[in-house]
């Protein structure tokens, strides 16, 4: 027969391996709300300026939205395949390397109606779009990992499984 105090141990036990597990995703999660309200913002100002390039940062709201929804099922049901945070940060991967090349064209004008194309502007908008482009590499590659169960935090939750059994 348990006592109360074995079920709250197995009960801690479980509630900590949870947490662990959903926080293997936590650069993802911040990843996420990054983009959300940086593209929240450009489609704010795209708005503004009624310019139908509001589609792309709609599309990528749309997409990291459900990013987010996918992130908080994680937390009840663990797996380590996130097709949705696949699929933005792909998509995002895509759309900044074509902006990248897009800005010194002539349609810096129709992405970014809100900016005067000049030097200056174009080198802000190079440089946010630079270390966007870091970040959803880096997003990628960990996915990638814990897709394969190749994270440190795996490593950390079977050290972990191991001392409490």
């Amino acid at each position: 027969m348990n006592t109360p105090l074995e079920s709250q141990l197995k009960m801690h036990k479980k509630v900590s391996l949870t947490n662990l597990y959903f926080n293997r995703f936590l650069a993802v999660r911040y990843a996420t709300a990054f983009f959300l309200f940086i593209n929240l913002y450009w489609a704010v100002f795209l708005l503004g300026s009624l310019s139908i390039a509001i589609a792309l940062p709609l599309l990528l709201i749309v997409m990291a939205t459900l990013t987010s929804f996918e992130q908080i099922k994680l937390y009840r049901n663990h797996k380590n395949h996130l097709r949705y945070a696949r699929l933005l940060y792909r998509t995002l991967l895509i759309s900044i390397i074509v902006l990248m090349v897009l800005i010194y064209t002539p349609l810096f004008h129709f992405f970014f109606p809100f900016l005067k194309n000049s030097p200056e502007a174009v080198n802000i908008i190079l440089g946010i779009l630079a270390a966007s482009l870091v970040f959803t590499i880096f997003i990628l590659i960990k996915l990638k990992k814990i897709e394969r169960n190749e994270d440190k935090h795996f490593k950390r939750i079977q050290a972990y499984q191991e001392i409490i059994n």
